[in-house]
């Protein structure tokens, strides 16, 4: 779904044109590098940081897929041993990979994805032509990718251990951030929009040789000494190009003017190239300055948004980076939107000391403050005096706090600090605060960088401190002092106005306990932190489903919770087979359900409608498909969002079974589908499901599935690599598509219900193989015996 927007190709990859005129033009920007090599370089210059690669996974996807089939439905199993080969090869040069996915299509590139969705549609009509023609897979000039790659390739890569972060905006912007932040000795992927941003080397995909870690880097100094502009420029120069902000028909003027003045115009170029080389020209010789930007919206017929150029070289800004085109005021909106949602702002992003010391106090005030002063009621007639709470903490919790404080001379309250101060604003009351305290005690606390150790804390804390420290564990044990407790809550009050949560998983991480064996949501929720930080029922679901998303862990809930949209991208279905509904018409009724699930219904029992952009046969995606939520039939009524997703016990994960079950009209099978292994139960499930949905699937439909999940459990990726096909029968590359999508569907409502099964049970590597599933529909069609279509497993 979501990250299938990006199925075939990304929408927009990039400035159009860019990358072949770097290879024509001025091939001396691609320069052959040797990724170990530059990894020992990374090491011997920073001993303290391993070498990491961020991985733009979304232009990566088609080099991965390379199993010699691709039109029966995938080879599952076969691709997760090659994405395991490629993690191994960087692996053992003491590489890290880190890999970015696609969340959403940001509402500026609709238009271009509707486009590249039509131009699917009529690729995918041509290639069933040609396997009802030949019976066979054509060659690789008509190749897409299987159903729903790029989705499970992101649960692949996660249940190979690698660190997988789907996004909240599109990639290109947070891997570029995050690789310019965490120091990564590069990018990988294939975008030239990495060529514009300033941030870490560009490596390419496409030329990676595998088996020697060797491939090109793409040189934005090179690029810019053959253009003779400066890496300032690059901004500018890929806006007036035409990027996702500036629309290229705006500028046929603007390069008419560039092209009849430059020196450059050279008849054996194309007319890109010239564009190109012309624009580089033009804004070389005009001044680095806001006014020089101003002056040429006023030059380029951009409407009534004369803020379009503005606009388009800020996106290009990474945090912490200014531009001489942009004035200092200027914000950076998807900056911002990134520092208040996105998974890369990690560490000192994240761990922001409001949220901190609201956490911490929390934890501090139920674990210590009520068994030794009683009931609340009490607490505040004792605040007055000086008191002294032994409280544990997390060794990591005192370095990110000291790190996050680093700017807040926040040590504790003054003596002589006036509790009549105005508490409204924080701003105010952290320069009161600061400036009360005796001058001594006036210190920036260390950076999060500098490990804290005892003498640190001797040093910030001048009370007390007991300190145990375990050779196996991080865990410190120390006496927090908390003087005139009441002004420090007042405060942490007041700094509640600045608390955005974000990221509360990474959070628990650090604030659990070490002898706390549950997950780090779960031991917040155990701790009743949620009501303490604000958060309504709908809020902490959100928050919950947002942390879930970004760590690719759930599916498509949080675009729900938070916009109400969905996305699926085309699919390798036959539109003129009009016996099979189109899959996104299959699975409606079961999405529909889900949706009520994860939605609150208003007065009268309405919910809010969903809107879909589904890829089907006859929908022009003119506009997204209105849908209204259904109530699935659960006994006892739908469970709320706050049991399925937070209650504990055996009567709610049997709620969550069925409410699942429920989603498919299968409510009443429960007891049966327990009793089968969970990846058997998730595929049952499914298969019940389409031959209640599609009238036109027969016995030997049904006993070609059947076959393919039985006789798929003991072969391994060689075997099925090895399975060869005679022919390839159309209808079967179009069932394969749609029971692909629904593990899609499964994954979506076992999200919704709180994972009454584990996300690996339900991925097609545990259940489906595109080959094997042919195999077995040419047979069951044929009429072969039921020993010979179970192999001879008829037990």
């Amino acid at each position: 779904l979501l990250s299938d927007c990006c199925e075939f190709r990304r929408s927009a990859m990039g400035v159009r044109g860019l990358q072949g005129f770097v290879a024509r033009v001025c091939p001396d920007v691609c320069q052959t590098v040797d990724l170990k090599e530059v990894a020992e370089k990374h090491r011997a210059d920073h001993p303290d940081c391993p070498p990491v690669i961020v991985v733009d996974a979304m232009s990566c996807v088609r080099r991965w897929y390379t199993p010699e089939s691709w039109v029966c439905g995938g080879q599952w199993r076969e691709y997760l041993a090659i994405l395991e080969d490629f993690i191994n090869a960087f692996m053992a040069a003491g590489i890290k990979l880190v890999f970015y996915f696609d969340g959403v299509v940001e509402e500026k590139k609709r238009d271009e994805w509707i486009k590249r969705r039509m131009k699917n549609t009529e690729e995918i009509t041509r290639l069933f032509q040609f396997i009802k023609t030949h019976r066979k897979q054509p060659g690789k000039e008509m190749f897409v990718l299987p159903s729903a790659l790029p989705t499970f390739t992101r649960y692949a890569l996660k249940s190979l251990g690698q660190k997988t972060v789907c996004t909240l905006l599109e990639a290109d912007f947070e891997v570029a951030a995050y690789g310019l932040q965490h120091n990564c000795i590069g990018i990988l992927g294939q975008d030239s929009d990495y060529l514009i941003y300033n941030t870490c080397p560009y490596f390419s995909i496409e030329n990676l040789q595998l088996d020697r870690l060797v491939t090109v880097m793409y040189s934005r100094e090179v690029l810019c000494r053959v253009l003779g502009i400066s890496l300032t420029h690059l901004p500018l120069f890929a806006c007036l190009l035409g990027n996702d902000v500036v629309p290229e028909n705006m500028l046929e003027g603007f390069w008419h003017k560039c092209l009849t003045t430059s020196p450059h115009r050279n008849n054996s170029y194309n007319r890109r190239t010239n564009i190109m080389l012309s624009v580089a020209n033009y804004i070389s010789k005009i001044p680095c300055s806001y006014s020089s930007l101003k002056r040429l919206e006023e030059i380029l017929p951009l409407g009534s948004d004369k803020t379009l150029l503005c606009r388009g070289v800020n996106t290009y800004l990474l945090p912490g980076q200014q531009s001489p085109w942009i004035p200092p005021n200027v914000t950076n909106c998807q900056m911002l939107s990134l520092q208040q949602q996105s998974a890369f702002c990690q560490d000192k992003e994240i761990f922001q000391v409001t949220f901190f010391l609201k956490l911490i106090v929390f934890l501090f005030l139920k674990c210590q403050v009520g068994p030794i002063m009683g009931s609340s009621s009490h607490i505040d007639q004792q605040l007055g005096a000086e008191l002294y709470f032994p409280c544990i903490i997390c060794h990591k919790v005192v370095s990110h706090l000291l790190g996050c404080a680093s700017q807040w001379r926040l040590l504790r309250a003054p003596s002589n600090l006036a509790l009549s101060t105005s508490w409204d604003d924080p701003t105010t009351v952290l320069s009161t605060w600061a400036s009360a305290l005796p001058p001594s005690q006036q210190r920036v606390l260390p950076n999060i960088s500098s490990k804290p150790t005892f003498c640190h804390f001797k040093s910030i804390f001048p009370h007390p401190v007991t300190t145990h420290l375990c050779e196996k564990s991080l865990t410190s044990s120390f006496v927090a002092p908390f003087r005139y407790l009441r002004a420090a809550l007042r405060c942490l009050q007041s700094l509640l106005q600045l608390y955005n949560p974000s990221s509360l998983s990474l959070i628990a991480e650090v604030l659990q306990p070490s002898d706390h064996l549950c997950s780090p949501l779960d031991w917040l929720q155990q701790v009743e932190v949620f009501p303490v930080l604000g958060l309504s029922e709908l809020d902490t679901a959100v928050q919950l489903a947002k942390e879930q998303h970004i760590q690719s862990e759930n599916y498509v809930v949080f675009n729900i919770l938070s916009h109400g949209e969905v996305d699926c991208s085309n699919s390798l279905e036959d539109d003129y087979d009009t016996e099979i509904p189109g899959q996104a018409l299959i699975y409606r009724p079961a999405r529909q359900h889900i949706y009520s699930i994860l939605l609150e219904s208003g007065k009268g029992g309405t919910y809010p409608l969903v809107k879909e952009w589904f890829v089907y046969f006859g929908n022009p995606l003119k506009q997204p498909d209105l849908i209204e939520p259904v109530q699935p039939s659960v006994t006892g009524g739908t469970p709320n969002l706050k049991t399925l997703w937070l209650a504990k016990g055996p009567d709610v994960e049997k709620q969550r079974y069925s409410t699942f079950l429920a989603c498919f009209h299968l409510q009443d099978d429960m007891e049966q589908l327990q009793a089968l292994e969970a990846p058997v139960a998730g595929f049952c499930c499914l298969l019940a499901y389409l031959m209640m949905q599609v009238s036109s699937l027969s016995l030997e439909d049904l006993n070609a599935f059947l076959a393919l999940i039985l006789c798929l459990k003991g072969k391994s990726a060689a075997q099925l690599t090895s399975l060869q096909l005679a022919q390839v029968d159309s209808r079967a590359v179009h069932l394969g598509a749609v029971l692909i999508r629904g593990l899609t569907t499964l994954l979506m409502a076992n999200s919704a219900c709180g994972f009454p099964f584990r996300m690996d049970d339900l991925m097609p590597w545990a259940v489906f193989d595109g080959k094997l599933f042919q195999e077995k529909y040419q047979q069951s069609h044929q009429g072969c015996s039921m020993e010979e279509l179970l192999e001879g497993n008829v037990s």
